[in-house]
C-alpha cells in the first residue's frame, strides 16, 4: 500500500538549492487564508436587450463582482484559409473584424457594475495548423496571431477606444489540458500542449500589457481531471502546470513501522531557467463529492487538492519563473455543483446551499482570491448538462426565474466549524459580507430552537470576517451571520454535518 502526501512545508528546504544557484529574487507568494475573496458568474448573451440586462443587474445581485465573458476569436476574426488582403490584426478598427457582439456583451456587463473577465479561445482556420482528428480552432494555434489578436481586443476595450468600457482581466484560453481546447496535448510520445501553451501565454501577455501595463493576465484555465500522459486527450492539470512553468517533482519515499504502508512525500523544484508571463494562474476545481473532495489520481485537482497548485506556483514564484509587475493570484475562474432539482443525480438543493459556502471558505483558506462560479441560471434539462445555475430557469424567461438556495450561500457565504477545545464546544465562523464591505455583523446561533446573538464582530476591509466563539451550549444546532441594520442575514449553517452526503460526477454526468 503506497500513500502519497504532497507538502509545502518542506518547499523550502527543496528548493534552496536552486533558487540560490538561479538568482532568484525574493517574490511575495501565495498565502493562506488572507486578503479578500472576489466572486464572479459566468455572463452568456440571452437574446435580448432587456433579459441580458436582467441578468447582468442578478449577477452584481449576488455580491459577484465579476462577469466571466468568452471571446471566441474564430467568430470575430475574417474566415477562411488565410487571412484577408490587407488586413491589419492589431488594428481594431479593421473592418474585418465584427466586434458587434462581444461588445454588446462587454457594455451590458460593466453597465451593471461589474468587472468584464474576458477569455479568449478558438482560433480561426487560417491562424491554426491542420488535423481532421481534433476539434476546429484547437490544433496548434499561431502565438504569434493570438498575440495580434489579443492586442486588437486589448485596444478596443482600453477604456479610451470610442465609448467602450475598460476590460482589464483577460484569460488566455481554456482548459488547455484538454485536447478538446487544445491539441495535441503529446506529440511523439512527449508532451507538447504545454509548451505550445507557454509561447501562446507568453505572446498574449507581452500583447496585453503593452495597451495597459496593469491589465491582469490570466494563465491557466485548467481542467481538473485527467492522466500525465494525456491519454484520452487529457492531461492532469499539475503536470500541465508544473510543465508550463518549469517545476519538477522530488519524491522522497519512507517505510512506516508497518511494513506494508510506504509513504511518498512529494515536493517541488525548479526544472529549467524559462520564464512564463502572466499575473494570475486559474484552475477549475471541479469534485465528485463535497468541498473536502479530494481526486483519487495523482495530479489531479479537486477542491481538496488546491493546496498541492499552491505549492507548485508559489514554487515557481520563488525560482523567478513567473514575470509578472503585479504579486501572483491563484483563482478559481469556473467552479459549481449541478443541483437536484432539476438535474436527477445532482446535488440535493439544501445541501448545495451548505457547500457553496464551505467551498468559498475552502478556496479562500487555500489563498484563492477569486471565484467564478458556473453559471447564473440553469440551461434546460434534459437538453444541457448544465444546471448549476444559482436561479432555476423558467420557460417564460429570466424575469420569471426564481432563487435556489444557494444564492443566498454564494451572495452571503457563512460557516460555523465545531470543535472541543478543553473539553468544551466552540466553533471557528468564517464569512464575507454581502457587499465586500466593512460593516458590523452579529453571530447568532440556534439553541433549543430559538435564535440568540452569540457575538458582534466587524468584518475587515474586504467584508470578510473570522473568529472562533467559545462556550457553546452543548444544544447549539445551527449558526448564522446577520448584517446588524437587519437587511441581510446567511443561510444556517448546520454545526452536525448532514449524515447523508453526495457522490457523483460534474454536470451528473460521467465521462470518463
Amino acid at each position: 500500500m503506497r500513500q502519497v502526501v504532497r507538502v509545502s512545508c518542506i518547499l523550502a528546504i527543496a528548493f534552496a538549492a536552486t533558487a540560490g544557484a538561479s538568482g532568484a529574487q525574493k517574490a511575495a507568494v501565495v498565502k493562506t487564508a488572507t486578503g479578500p475573496l472576489q466572486t464572479g458568474t459566468y455572463y452568456y448573451s440571452l437574446g435580448s436587450s432587456a433579459a441580458n440586462q436582467t441578468e447582468a443587474a442578478r449577477i452584481r445581485a449576488a455580491g459577484a463582482g465579476v462577469a466571466r465573458i468568452a471571446l471566441y476569436w474564430s467568430s470575430v476574426a475574417p474566415t477562411g484559409s488565410a487571412p484577408p488582403t490587407g488586413f491589419q490584426p492589431r488594428d481594431p478598427a479593421d473592418p474585418n473584424y465584427r466586434w458587434q457582439g462581444i461588445d454588446a456583451e462587454v457594455q451590458t456587463a460593466a453597465a451593471a457594475g461589474l468587472q468584464p473577465m474576458v477569455q479568449i479561445l478558438g482560433a480561426p482556420e487560417w491562424a491554426r495548423g491542420s488535423s481532421p482528428k481534433y476539434r476546429a480552432g484547437t490544433y496548434k494555434p499561431s502565438p504569434s496571431a493570438l498575440a495580434n489578436f489579443a492586442a486588437a481586443a486589448a485596444k478596443r476595450y482600453s477604456g479610451s477606444y470610442e465609448s467602450l468600457p475598460r476590460v482589464r482581466y483577460w484569460q488566455i484560453w481554456n482548459e488547455p489540458n484538454l485536447d478538446t481546447y487544445l491539441s495535441p496535448q503529446m506529440e511523439k510520445g512527449k508532451p507538447f500542449a504545454s509548451k505550445w501553451y507557454r509561447s501562446m501565454l507568453n505572446a498574449s501577455a507581452d500583447a496585453i500589457h503593452s495597451v495597459h501595463a496593469d491589465n491582469i493576465v490570466i494563465a491557466g484555465e485548467t481542467s481538473p481531471f485527467g492522466t500525465v500522459n494525456a491519454s484520452k486527450g487529457a492531461t492532469s492539470p499539475l503536470y500541465f502546470m508544473e510543465r508550463v512553468l518549469c517545476i519538477a517533482e522530488k519524491k522522497t519515499k519512507k517505510k512506516t513501522k508497518n511494513a506494508k504502508t510506504r509513504v511518498v512525500t512529494i515536493s517541488y523544484k525548479s526544472a529549467c531557467k524559462t520564464k512564463t508571463k502572466f499575473d494570475v494562474w486559474s484552475h477549475h476545481p471541479y469534485t465528485q463529492s463535497g468541498p473536502t473532495g479530494r481526486s483519487m489520481r495523482p495530479g489531479n485537482v479537486s477542491l481538496g487538492d488546491m493546496g498541492n497548485m499552491r505549492a507548485v506556483l508559489n514554487t515557481a514564484i520563488r525560482a523567478g519563473h513567473i514575470k509578472s509587475k503585479t504579486k501572483v493570484r491563484l483563482w478559481a475562474t469556473e467552479f459549481s455543483w449541478d443541483s437536484k432539482p432539476p438535474d436527477p443525480k445532482g446535488v440535493p438543493a439544501a445541501l448545495e446551499a451548505r457547500w457553496v459556502s464551505e467551498a468559498l471558505y475552502r478556496l479562500w483558506s487555500n489563498g484563492v482570491s477569486l471565484v467564478v462560479w458556473l453559471e447564473l441560471r440553469d440551461q434546460p434539462f434534459p437538453d444541457s448538462f448544465y444546471q448549476s445555475g444559482l436561479y432555476y430557469a423558467n420557460p417564460a424567461g429570466i424575469a420569471s426565474d426564481s432563487p435556489k438556495p444557494a444564492l443566498r450561500s454564494f451572495r452571503f457565504p457563512f460557516v460555523a466549524l465545531p470543535q472541543l477545545v478543553k473539553g468544551k464546544k466552540t466553533a471557528v465562523v468564517w464569512g464575507r459580507t454581502p457587499t465586500s464591505k466593512k460593516v458590523t455583523i452579529l453571530i447568532e446561533r440556534k439553541t433549543a430552537g430559538k435564535w440568540k446573538r452569540a457575538k458582534a464582530v466587524k468584518a475587515n476591509r474586504y467584508g470578510i470576517f473570522k473568529l472562533r466563539i467559545t462556550a457553546l451550549p452543548k444544544k447549539t444546532t445551527y449558526m448564522r451571520a446577520r448584517l446588524a441594520n437587519g437587511k441581510d442575514v446567511s443561510t444556517p449553517f448546520a454545526l452536525n454535518a448532514p449524515k447523508k452526503g453526495w457522490k457523483g460526477c460534474i454536470f451528473g454526468t460521467c465521462t470518463g
